[in-house]
Formats: structure tokens, sequence, C-alpha cells
């Protein structure tokens, strides 16, 4: 991990058996996480919650837009290829999927809409999907039972174009149980709202692109706490989430 120079320490939240790790690479005597009292939403249980309702390995928004991206190739259940599908017309479908990476599983209930837009020469060029559901997850630092849903729009369909370019929102609502820090059971809102996703077509890996984070939680006795970040994809499936105190996390699946 580099230093930021000054007395910055870092240290790793591990997820999983290393697959996904969530660091903290700088810390705040003024941050929100640091002197809480019992019972508190840490800074530091928002991000996981935030970066596991993001990681693709615990059935987040980086694999349900994995999934839209499935419905226009043709490999998601009841899907066809972009170009077999009608320009204009509404399409649906719903399905059942899980997973697991190391020590984390996850498991969704997903119903799709979406709408293929086309040229003039009826090519396709745009989809855009609304997805219902529910994703469930268990991790080793915290798990998850919650709805989401999402809007997205996906560009560049277009056989000779390299990568797709996706803008979407995603919410999660739901009931979490952190095991770091307070150990705290607390429902949360999570909302996403993306900039320029870049992703390549040959793998699916994405390349590029800002996540806006907004969470809000509250706990048994009623209490709410607010946190907000920013999480930037840096490439070869990594990005990093800074908080609105300043603390950066690094993350990778």
């Amino acid at each position: 991990m580099n230093s930021f120079g000054k007395i910055w320490k870092g240290r790793m939240l591990f997820i999983g058996m290393s697959i996904f790790a969530l660091a903290m690479v700088s810390c705040s005597d003024d941050d929100e996480s640091t002197g809480e009292t019992d019972g508190a939403i840490t800074e530091e249980e928002a991000a996981e919650a935030i970066s596991m309702s993001v990681s693709p390995e615990s059935g987040g928004m980086v694999e349900q837009t994995s999934q839209a991206i499935y419905t226009i190739e043709g490999t998601a259940p009841e899907s066809s290829k972009v170009e077999d599908y009608s320009c204009g017309e509404e399409y649906g479908s719903s399905y059942s999927i899980s997973g697991q990476s190391g020590n984390i599983t996850y498991s969704a209930n997903l119903t799709w809409d979406w709408i293929i837009d086309c040229d003039s020469d009826l090519n396709p060029t745009t989809a855009d999907f609304e997805l219902t559901g529910t994703v469930n997850y268990d991790g080793p630092r915290i798990s998850s039972d919650g709805s989401t849903n999402a809007s997205m729009n996906i560009i560049n369909l277009e056989k000779d174009a390299p990568s797709y370019l996706v803008n979407e929102s995603y919410t999660v609502s739901g009931s979490q149980e952190s095991f770091v820090r307070n150990e705290n059971s607390f429902t949360s809102s999570i909302e996403l709202s993306t900039t320029d996703l870049n992703i390549l077509k040959s793998n699916h890996n994405v390349t590029s692109g800002t996540i806006y984070a907004s969470f809000v939680g509250e706990t048994s006795n009623g209490n709410t706490y607010n946190y907000n970040g920013t999480l930037v994809f840096t490439g070869n499936q990594t990005a990093t989430l800074t908080m609105g105190s300043g603390n950066t996390y690094e993350l990778a699946w």
C-alpha cells in the first residue's frame, strides 16, 4: 500500500479470502467514525455496506450491470442477442441467480424490463433497463437482506464498439448485520448514481467511471447516520472509495 507522506496509517478490511478487499488508507480525528459511541453506525461499517452494494462478489451493482449486458448478448435466461430484438418493443424476464467467491455468498431474485432503441437504419444503439428484485449476501464482515431497484442506460451497442458506456441509478434497501467495529445490526438505504462506466465487451471489466454513493442507516434505538462517498474505477477490477470525511478505501475483486 502506498504511503501518503505525513502520518497516514492503512489497514486492510479483508472480505472473503482476500478476493474482495476494502482498505482504509487514511483517517482523520474529526471523522464521524472515530470516537463513536456504542451502537453508532461507523463510517467503516457504512463503507463496508457501500462496497458490498457495488461488488460483483456479493451480487452488487457491478454484477447486476453484467446481468443486463448478458441480456443483450443472449447469455442471460430468456434473452436473445441484441440484433434479434425488435426496436422500441418492451421485453421482460424474471429469474434467480446465486454465487460464491471465497467465503462470500449471495442470492438474488431479479425482474427485468428493457427496450432496445435503434438508429434510422434499425441498427441497435441503446438499451434501457429497469430492475426490481431482492439481493441477499453473507460475508465475513457484513451480511444483508435487501431489495434493489435500478434504471440503466447502455449505449455503444454497435458491433464495432469495443466497450459499452453505462449510466445508471441503483438503490439497495434492507437490513444489515455488521461484524466490524461496533458489530451493529441496522437498516439502511444506499443510493448509487453512476457517470460513464466504461465496460469492455471482451471480458465485461469496468475500466473507468464514477459512482456517487449515499448511505442512510438507522439503528434499533432510532438514531440515524448519514455518509456519502465517491467511488472511482481504476481498471483491472479495482476501485477507490473516498468517503466524505476524506478517508480512502481501496477495493479489489
